[in-house]
């Protein structure tokens, strides 16, 4: 997906070409001079593509992909990294609203963001620690005019969607936006065993305040308030030949409830031109309640997942001759109580308790030398301590095989503490434009860290008291960029390689417990690369291509050996393209194709995705206040899985959607 060049400043609003959205950048060098892989996905794009869920995005960005037991609860991985993240507290990829982490399983489905951005590799000073890379959303500020925004969409699937938002201006300093929607849908699914088409079916509704106040001191205050609400079925488990056809013989729905409450307030000022402060501070409640049907264990089986976060960051930025500065504190605290149970009684039962809390504290900073016409030198370091601990954990496990038994465990409270230090240093080239081109390029080091912590859902104290181990990475980029500065055309490629450490992973050991273990060694290492075209002022045309191979190089658990293998849900490749066409005043078609490449299934399966290719198109036509679209979704109706288990059952991907919106601007 396109994004916007821009000229580096400390603070600078860049004026897109038409079709783009502007994207005020705070604090730091401008999107162009960011020395990350990046990718920026509009508002635009988001609502153009019909990307609506993080698994949405994460199919059509390079090098990003995600695993989820259903549509509305996808785990990011980046570069091959991630997808544990409901197995335990911590977070390889963090996922953002408006500066506050939230679990990317609750966050369901997305809505009124201006904007997502999607940062590959790891984060040393942008607040919250990222092992793998980074998503942050930003919903929308309010306008200062009285207006407002309806939309109505239905779909395949009998889903239907209905969103409300507007902006009321209080006066001439403040302003409130007010959002709010929901939606209904029948799924994908046919029980043939129940008769019914609805088992995979969800209805919910979300909304938001957002106020945004500027001080007389140039302050910006903006305080926001998210609440979403999802109850669905969770009829997904099924052999490969019946979930490719989308067919279920399961004997029960099952659940699948999520929902979230965040806050979140944001300051920034400019104190003067050397000056910048940044303050965010928050926190979510997250809601997760799941149970599979019966038959897909012959068992009751499912969990709660409640997590609660507070937590925020202070940042000062500046410059002054030839350095500029970076620098701040981190911190945060999560709370999770992680229930399970597993019924096929009489045979066996096993149901398990635990709370699991982690308080960390960051402290981050970045000194930039630039100590030639061109060229800067940026060292950092981050030092990021942990505190960890498992409460409340208690287990009973029952059966009649081979004869009747009855066991009870339990544990005293376990803490551990880790402290790290996360050095980072990047050289950046960045000469003066040459005509009407622009570059930049960048070569970094950069170390990061995953912290230690407990296994939740273990059956026996004595393997549940054994913390998993720090996962580390030592992560080289190299990155190049070269832009027209009219914003006509602009090209990137960034090539990666990570060398990883008692790396964390979740797997089941021979007990069939499951737990986190760690690979000694493994590494990822690939490359991805965009750009975009306007050979016409009414046509861009875009492309991207991402390679990894993520695999583990000494790896051993549960009696298994996965020693040279690919880490699962990640394939090596992926590449698009799509274009944007204004054939005629208020006409705008879209349409892209990106093919995805073999994967193995996650968490643990010997099934594999063929390659596949998502085809997406829309057809929209705006009037002064109206405006209507005609969208297909994965119109080749390609068949892949997202999700596996080592006994053969897999979840299905979304088929082929089609459907049409109607909006109202007033």
């Amino acid at each position: 997906m396109p994004a916007c060049v821009q000229k580096p400043a400390a603070e600078t609003t860049a004026t897109c070409p038409s079709g783009m959205e502007n994207l005020t950048v705070w604090g730091k060098h401008a999107a162009f001079t960011t020395p990350v892989s990046t990718t920026h996905i509009s508002a635009q794009d988001m609502a153009a593509y019909r990307m609506q869920t993080l698994g949405d995005i994460a199919e059509r960005v390079p090098n990003l992909s995600f695993t989820n037991t259903t549509p509305n609860n996808p785990v990011l991985m980046v570069r091959g990294l991630g997808g544990a993240e409901d197995e335990g507290p911590v977070l390889y990829t963090p996922v953002l609203i408006d500066g506050i982490p939230v679990p990317g399983f609750a966050m369901g489905q997305m809505f009124d963001f201006s904007g997502v951005d999607v940062l590959r590799g790891p984060q040393l000073t942008e607040g919250i620690n990222a092992f793998a890379g980074m998503v942050s959303a930003q919903s929308r500020d309010p306008g200062n005019r009285l207006g407002g925004a309806l939309d109505f969409e239905y779909g395949t699937g009998n889903r239907k969607r209905a969103t409300f938002s507007g902006d009321l201006p209080i006066d001439a300093s403040t302003s409130l936006r007010v959002s709010v929607g929901g939606e209904t849908a029948d799924g994908y699914i046919h029980n043939r065993t129940l008769g019914r088409r609805d088992t995979g079916g969800w209805h919910g509704w979300f909304g938001r305040l957002k106020l945004l106040h500027k001080d007389r001191d140039g302050g910006e205050w903006r305080f926001s308030l998210h609440r979403m609400l999802n109850h669905g079925g969770n009829d997904y488990f099924e052999t490969p030949a019946n979930a490719r056809n989308h067919i279920s013989y399961n004997t029960s729905e099952g659940v699948n409830d999520t929902a979230y409450l965040l806050g979140s307030a944001q300051y920034h000022r400019r104190f003067n031109p050397r000056m910048i402060l940044d303050v965010t501070f928050g926190g979510v409640s997250t809601d997760w309640t799941y149970s599979n049907p019966y038959s897909v264990f012959s068992a009751s089986s499912g969990f709660t997942l409640p997590t609660r976060q507070i937590g925020g960051s202070v940042m000062l930025s500046g410059a002054s001759g030839t350095l500029d500065w970076k620098g701040g504190i981190y911190g945060q605290q999560v709370k999770r109580w992680a229930p399970y149970e597993f019924d096929m009684s009489p045979t066996y039962a096993s149901r398990t308790t635990a709370t699991l809390g982690t308080a960390n504290v960051a402290f981050m900073g970045e000194l930039g030398w630039h100590f030639a016409k061109s060229w800067r030198l940026v060292p950092s370091l981050r030092i990021e301590h942990v505190d960890s601990s498992l409460s409340h954990w208690t287990s009973s496990m029952s059966g009649d095989m081979p004869y009747a038994y009855s066991m009870q465990d339990s544990l005293p409270r376990q803490n551990l503490s880790k402290t790290a230090p996360l050095p980072g240093l990047k050289l950046e080239y960045n000469p003066q434009p040459s005509g009407a081109l622009s570059q930049f390029s960048w070569l970094s080091y950069t170390r990061s860290f995953l912290p230690p912590n407990y296994s939740p859902y273990g059956s026996y104290g004595s393997t549940v008291s054994l913390p998993y181990a720090s996962s580390y990475g030592n992560t080289v980029e190299a990155g190049y960029r070269l832009g027209d500065l009219t914003g006509r055309w602009s090209v990137e490629a960034t090539g990666f390689a990570s060398f990883l450490s008692n790396l964390q992973v979740a797997a089941t050991n021979g007990a069939g417990e499951s737990l986190i273990g760690t690979a000694g060694t493994a590494h990822s290492r690939g490359m991805e690369a965009s750009g975009h075209w306007k050979p016409l002022g009414t046509l861009q045309l875009n492309a991207f291509i991402g390679l990894t191979y993520a695999a583990y190089d000494r790896f051993v658990f549960g009696g298994t050996d996965y020693s040279g293998k690919q880490m699962a849900g990640t394939p090596r490749s992926s590449f698009g393209f799509s274009g944007d066409w204004h054939p005629a005043a208020g006409w705008t078609v879209n349409a892209s194709v990106t093919r995805r490449g073999q994967t193995t299934l996650y968490p643990s399966s010997s099934i594999r995705n063929a390659p596949y290719v998502l085809v997406d198109a829309q057809i929209e036509k705006r009037w002064k206040h109206w405006n209507v679209a005609l969208y297909g979704h994965n119109l080749t109706n390609s068949s892949y899985f997202t999700r596996g288990l080592s006994g053969g059952y897999v979840v299905a991907a979304n088929p082929r959607q089609l459907g049409f919106r109607l909006g109202l601007d007033f």
